[in-house]
């Protein structure tokens, strides 16, 4: 009987280092497919899955012009009902419009009957409401003090006269900075309180006071990461229309 050769150290088996990295990567597919429940973003309530499959989506609008406009007779108008008409446009879904107030709104994410709020909220509204989600800040606001004179901006407006729009929350804020709030914007008056992505349309010049400061954002239900995923990204990918969108529905 002829003597089996013996085999070089290192030809077969786990000691050879291609072998070895081969049984590596086959583990790995392998552990890959034992694993794919572990999808990562995931809804907790499969919100995305039920919008596409129901190919509608409930967003609560509160009204918050220039974002959020409900019309007597209509659809809601504004910056971000526009925007959730695009996204529902975009999925090839329906929108259920669910009109209430911005703490309903927000609210009602928990229950999980409302897929989408919107309003203009800010960061700061939302965070504190349990059960609803912020999305990331798809627009920064600034409110600030624009004058009609570029040549002659103050550095403060210390006993100075300031319009203030009646819609705008600006008026405790300039008398904080000293100034004195007024609601007639006329020929006389020099300084104005705007967001900042108004000062064109009003034809001022930003002085160096800024009153305050919003982080806008929309808000789903907690836990659900893929549908805010979803609406994030069609967010960023709009980002450099916000600016536009809003002069459009300047009051």
């Amino acid at each position: 009987m002829t003597p089996r050769k013996a085999t070089p150290h290192g030809a077969k088996g786990v000691g050879n280092p291609l072998n070895f990295t081969i049984a590596m990567l086959l583990g790995g597919v392998s552990l890959l497919a034992a694993c794919d429940d572990l999808r990562f973003p995931r809804d907790v309530e499969g919100t995305l899955e039920t919008v596409l499959s129901d190919q509608e989506m409930t967003v609560a609008v509160s009204e918050n012009p220039p974002w959020v406009v409900l019309p007597d007779s209509g659809p809601p108008q504004g910056v971000e009902a526009d925007l959730a008409r695009a996204f529902a446009e975009e999925l090839g879904v329906a929108i259920e419009w669910k009109p209430l107030g911005a703490f309903a709104a927000l609210e009602g994410l928990e229950k999980g009957d409302i897929d989408l709020a919107i309003g203009g909220f800010a960061r700061k509204d939302v965070t504190p409401v349990k059960g609803a989600a912020p999305s990331y800040t798809y627009f920064e606001e600034a409110f600030v003090i624009g004058s009609r004179t570029p040549n002659a901006r103050p550095h403060d407006i210390e006993d100075q006269q300031v319009f203030v729009p009646p819609h705008l929350p600006l008026a405790a804020l300039v008398a904080e900075e000293g100034g004195i709030p007024v609601d007639q914007w006329t020929d006389d008056q020099t300084l104005a309180a705007v967001p900042h992505w108004q000062l064109v349309v009003r034809d001022l010049a930003a002085t160096e006071t800024t009153l305050d400061r919003a982080e806008h954002v929309v808000a789903v239900q907690q836990g659900e990461n893929a549908w805010l995923m979803k609406i994030e990204d069609f967010f960023r990918r709009e980002a450099g229309t916000i600016g536009a969108r809003l002069r459009a529905y300047a009051p």
